[in-house]
C-alpha cells in the first residue's frame, strides 16, 4: 500500500452443519438492498429474485469468503423460497432448528413454510393467524432479525464496488472491521493489493435507540473511527458477554472534542444460551453471536485494527474510489511537503480553530519553539486514511511520522471540508 517519502443468485449448496470443521461455508461476498426492503413482504413475503443481468450485482469475487452457517441456511431458505421450492426450504429449516434449537427464527420461518405448504398466503414474514398475548414485541424483533439477514443476500455488490470509507490503509493493519449501524451487519475487510478485499461479514445487534451516540448511558452505538484496545477473555466476564470482549476506545479525540460522553463500548458476544439476539438490542455495544466472535477474534491485531462504525456504507465504483484515493492522498503529500519548505506554506492546511495536542495553534508554534526550528525532512509511513462515518466532509488520517521537531512519534489528523479547501482541524501526537 501507500508510503508517503519524499436481484442476486446463490447455487444450490445443501446447508453443511457440521462443527467445528465444518462449520465455515465458501461463498461470495455479501451487499445490499433498498432500505424499505420491508416493504417488498407486504404483499408477497417471499418474493422472486430479479433476473441477473450482465454486470449486476450478482456478479462473485474470484476470491471467494467464509460466513457463518446460520447466516448460510438463513439465506438458502430465503432462496429456496422465493424459487418455490418448499421441501428444501423446510429441511434447511428443520436442519438448523435441530443444530441450534435456541434459534428462535428458525421456528418462525418453518412456521411460514408450513403455512406456504398447506396452501395459506403469506402476506409478511411470521405471518401468524393470532398472536399469543405479551408476544407482539417478541414477534416484532424476530421480523427485523430476518429483515436484516435477508438483506445479507438479497442483492450482491459489484465486483467493481467499494466502501468510499477505506481510502488507504496502512502497510501495518492486515484487516479492517467495519459496522453499518443500518443494516445490522459487521464487514471484514483484508488489506490487500491493489484494494482491499472483503473477507466475511456477521450479523450484529446495536444500540436499543440505534446510532450516533451523544451521552452516557443513552443506548446508542457510536458513530466514527476507533481501535480495539485490548481484549477481555472469558474469565474477567460474566456469561452475558459470552467468550471474549473487545474494547474499543470510545470516546476518541473526536469524539471528546464534540462533548460526546459514555465508557465501555465493546465488541462482545451473548449469554451461551442464545443464538442471536435483535438487532436493537444492546446497551451500545456491537453484540455478535458468540462463534461469529471467535471467528472474528483471529483477525483482529490488539491496538492496531481499526474499527469504523457507520449510519451507513457508502459504497462506490472502483474507478471513483481509486480517483478519490488518489485525490486525498496527494493531499496529504502536499502537506506533508509545504511543512518540509517552510513553516508558512505548512500552516496553511490547518484551520484557524485547530487544536493540536490540545493547543490553539499559536500555542503549539510557542510550545514547539518553531519560530526558530525547522522540521527538515519529514518521514511519514504506515499510512491509513479513512472517510469519517459521521461526515460525508471529513477524514481520519494515521501515521508514524519522523523529523526534527518530534523525532518518532505516531499522529492523528482530522481533515475538514471547508468551503473548496481542506484543513486539519484537530491533531493528535503520541510518542513511539
Amino acid at each position: 500500500m501507500f508510503k508517503l517519502n519524499g436481484s442476486f443468485r446463490i447455487g444450490s449448496r445443501l446447508l453443511k452443519l457440521a462443527v467445528p470443521a465444518g462449520f465455515w461455508l465458501l461463498t461470495a461476498a455479501p451487499s445490499f438492498v433498498d432500505p424499505q426492503l420491508y416493504d417488498g413482504f407486504n404483499n408477497v413475503a417471499y418474493a422472486a429474485p430479479q433476473p441477473q443481468g450482465a454486470g449486476s450485482a450478482g456478479s462473485l469475487f474470484d476470491r471467494q469468503a467464509y460466513r457463518p452457517v446460520i447466516d448460510t441456511a438463513v439465506g438458502d431458505i430465503y432462496t429456496a423460497l422465493s424459487q418455490n421450492q418448499l421441501d428444501r426450504a423446510l429441511t434447511i429449516a428443520n436442519r438448523l432448528i435441530k443444530e441450534f434449537p435456541n434459534f428462535h427464527l428458525a421456528y418462525l420461518l418453518r412456521g411460514d413454510i408450513l403455512s406456504l405448504k398447506a396452501g395459506r398466503p403469506i402476506q409478511r414474514i411470521g405471518d401468524m393467524p393470532s398472536v399469543p398475548k405479551g408476544k407482539e414485541d417478541e414477534l416484532r424483533d424476530l421480523r427485523e432479525e430476518a429483515i436484516a439477514r435477508f438483506r445479507a443476500v438479497e442483492d450482491r455488490p459489484q465486483r467493481n464496488m467499494l466502501p468510499s470509507e477505506l481510502v488507504e490503509i496502512g502497510d501495518e493493519v492486515k484487516y479492517v472491521v467495519l459496522v453499518d449501524t443500518s443494516r445490522s451487519r459487521l464487514y471484514l475487510y483484508e488489506n490487500t493489493f491493489p484494494q482491499p478485499r472483503l473477507v466475511t461479514d456477521f450479523y450484529i445487534t446495536q444500540g436499543k435507540m440505534g446510532a450516533v451516540k451523544s451521552v452516557e448511558g443513552d443506548k446508542r452505538t457510536p458513530i466514527g473511527v476507533y481501535t480495539v484496545t485490548t481484549l477481555l477473555p472469558k474469565a474477567k466476564l460474566t456469561d452475558f458477554y459470552g467468550p471474549i470482549a473487545l474494547p474499543i476506545n470510545y470516546p476518541n479525540a473526536w469524539d471528546k472534542r464534540q462533548g460526546r460522553t459514555g465508557t465501555g463500548i465493546w465488541l462482545h458476544g451473548m449469554p451461551a444460551s442464545y443464538v442471536s439476539r435483535p438487532p436493537l438490542d444492546s446497551d451500545g455495544c456491537v453484540v455478535l453471536a458468540n462463534n461469529d466472535l471467535l471467528a472474528l477474534k483471529k483477525f483482529i491485531d490488539i491496538g492496531n485494527t481499526p474499527v469504523v462504525i457507520t449510519k451507513k456504507l457508502d459504497f462506490i465504483p472502483t474507478e471513483v474510489w481509486k480517483a478519490q484515493r488518489k485525490a486525498a492522498l496527494r493531499m496529504i503529500q502536499t502537506w506533508k511537503e509545504d511543512l518540509e519548505s517552510n513553516l508558512q506554506a505548512g500552516l496553511t492546511h490547518y484551520a484557524s480553530n485547530v487544536l493540536i495536542d490540545g493547543k490553539d495553534l499559536i500555542d503549539w508554534q510557542k510550545d514547539k519553539h518553531l519560530g526558530s526550528r525547522s522540521f527538515g525532512k519529514i518521514k511519514v509511513q504506515d499510512l491509513t486514511v479513512m472517510k469519517y462515518p459521521s461526515d460525508k466532509d471529513m477524514l481520519f488520517v494515521s501515521f508514524k511520522q519522523e523529523d526534527k521537531v518530534y523525532g518518532a512519534v505516531k499522529k492523528e489528523q482530522y481533515w475538514m471540508k471547508m468551503g473548496t479547501h481542506w484543513r486539519i482541524v484537530q491533531e493528535d501526537t503520541a510518542k513511539l
